[in-house]
Formats: C-alpha cells, structure tokens, sequence
C-alpha cells in the first residue's frame, strides 16, 4: 500500500523538484488522489451536467475547401458552438498516429530527461515542460504535464534543441497545420466581409504554438480535473484528440448555461476550436468555447493543440467591417501581451479575461 504523501511533499516532488505529474504517478503510484489535486465541488463535471450523447458538434468535410457549403457550415459552427472537427484535411492518419507515438515518446523518457526541459531552465529557448496550468499560482493542480512549443521557422536552428524523440514529427505537423488554418480563417474572415492582408495576418496567425499534452491515469478522476474550464485566448486552436480514449473532452454547449457536451475523439479528425480573439474581432459574432479536460483512472491520454494568434505587440478590437452599420463594440481595445498576461496570471476560471474587456 502507498505511504500517505503530504501535501507540501506533493507540490515540492512535482513542482519544485520538477517531476510533474507523470513523476509522481510513475514514482509513488498513488491510490488516492492527493489533496493539492481534490477539486472544489464546483469545479467538478459531474454527470448531470453532461448532455447526453449523441454528441452535436459537427463534422465538416473540407475535402473541397472552395465548396461554400463548407463555409456555410464553418461559419455556423464558429457562430453558435464555437467548435466543430474537421475530417478529410489531407493529412494521412499515419502521419498524425506518428505524432502521437511521438508525444508518448517524450512523456516515457526517463525523468532526468524530461527535466532537462522544464520551464525556466530548458536547453531549448523554444521548448519547455511544465505541470498543471500555472502551478505557482494555483491552489489546486491541475492533472496534467505539458511540453510546449513554439515555430520559428524566420529563425535557424530554433529547433534545434528540442527532443529529439519528436523533433521530426512536431515541425511535420506545423507545416501541415498552417494551410489549414489559414483556410478556415479565410472562410471565417470572408464572412464578415474582410479580408486576410499582411497586417491582419500578424493578428490571425503570427505566432503559431503546440503542446503535447499528457494526462496519466488518475486515482479518482471524479475528483480531479486534467484541465480546467477556459476559453482558449488565442484566434483558433486546432487540436487532435487521442483515438481511443473517450469522455475526455467537453465543451460548453451555450454561453451561459450549465451544460456541456462531450467532444469525442474521431479517427483522423481534427477539432477545431474558437478562440477569444475571433470573438472580440468579430464582436461577438463568433463565439469562444469554454471547455475543460477530465481523466481516466485506467488509461494515460495524451492530446497535441496548435494555437494559431496574434503577435504580442498586435492590438486586438472589433473590426471596422463589423462597426460599419453604427453597431457598438463591446469590447474596448487591448494589446494582446497585456490580454495574455492577464489570462496567464490566474488559474483557469472559464472566460474571465474575455470579460474583463468588455464594454
């Protein structure tokens, strides 16, 4: 039987002797979820909450990206969900079944490895790992590591120095994602009657990031929270999902209500999620999804978004195609470095920095 671990001993293995969460499960095996972990009561998703299946986020086919019936169902998924996956991209499953291997591939090297890349002492200027969602800040963790990434493709050797057990298949699958995202903003941008030109295109997608991100088996997932609710704060996340590993993923289903729907795991597909900045460009014509992460006492998971955003210096407001009828902002200008600063200095809680600059 596990030893009782105290709760500083807890936060000190995975934080600041950083383990992560994967270290503690492999290392102490726990049979109870520690407290540092036990989520408030209002902060569980239980299952009254959960609509039940099947589940209504659309499936697009994109396999002709000129079709306006994709734009159609595009813009009405961004309009009402702020979510829909994608099917028949182009990218082969063997190619995304290869990334996957390679985050496990990351997550399975041994301990001294992984820490080789941790926030704040990384070898690599682009890479780092870390635990929770910002552990330092937060009075209960979040279930979950994460390696990040950022692509500088303008800069030599930024890769350089990432793992070399994923090194390949992470810059593979940037090249591949960026297409795809430029399409469905260009659909979505079209929309409300703008354009994509070089100064919009810094504020679309001028900064594009990856996590891998793993989950380990958790004692008692009905405690516990792999991430927590938020909205992504970035224009558009487009995230593969783990075949196999199902109640993993859910979503708000309306805006200020109360229940939320399982996103299922498609072969093959990727979803893609609305992020706050298309919110407020659009002035609320597209909505950010809330969503949050639950895990598996049987199973590890692990999931690999790519945000694609602004640059820091961009300034972020609804757009004058929007405002052109004499219709108001409702949100007041912001820099986006001070929107993810305030984002990044609490820990997850739904859609508070959107909130925060509303008119």
């Amino acid at each position: 039987m596990t030893p009782p671990i105290q709760n500083t001993d807890v936060r000190e293995f995975v934080v600041n002797q950083r383990n992560g969460v994967k270290g503690l499960v492999d290392s102490m095996k726990p049979t109870t979820l520690p407290s540092p972990y036990i989520q408030p009561p209002q902060e569980r998703l239980t299952s009254d909450k959960i609509l039940s299946s099947p589940s209504p986020v659309p499936v697009i086919d994109v396999s002709n990206w000129n079709d306006p019936h994709v734009a159609s169902e595009i813009c009405h998924a961004a309009a009402k969900l702020g979510l829909f996956q994608i099917v028949n991209h182009g990218i082969a499953p063997a190619e995304l079944k290869a990334l996957v291997a390679a985050a496990r591939g990351f997550f399975e090297l041994p301990a001294e490895e992984r820490r080789r890349y941790w926030r704040g002492s990384s070898v690599s200027e682009t890479a780092w790992l870390t635990t929770s969602f910002n552990p330092y800040k937060e009075s209960v963790l979040e279930w979950r590591d994460f390696l990040k990434f950022e692509f500088l493709p303008q800069r030599h050797g930024f890769d350089a120095t990432w793992p070399s057990v994923c090194t390949e298949q992470v810059t593979d699958h940037f090249k591949r994602m960026k297409p795809i995202a430029n399409n469905i903003l260009t659909i979505l941008m079209n929309n409300l009657n703008s354009t994509i030109d070089e100064t919009s295109k810094q504020i679309l997608m001028g900064t594009t990031r990856m996590n891998f991100n793993y989950y380990p088996e958790c004692p008692d997932p009905s405690l516990a929270i792999g991430t927590g609710r938020h909205s992504d704060i970035n224009t558009l996340t487009l995230l593969l999902q783990e075949d196999g590993v199902l109640s993993s993923l859910y979503a708000r289903a309306t805006e200020d209500g109360e229940q939320w729907i399982h996103v299922p795991p498609i072969p093959g597909a990727i979803v893609v999620n609305i992020g706050d900045v298309l919110q407020i460009m659009s002035n609320d014509r597209y909505r950010s999804v809330e969503h949050c992460v639950l895990v598996n006492k049987s199973c590890s998971r692990v999931s690999i978004p790519v945000f694609c955003g602004p640059v820091n210096n961009s300034v972020i407001e609804p757009l004058p195609e929007v405002l052109e009828n004499n219709e108001m902002a409702r949100y007041r200008k912001v820099v986006y470095s001070d929107y993810l600063k305030g984002f990044f200095e609490r820990p997850h809680d739904g859609k508070t920095t959107i909130e925060s600059i509303k008119l």
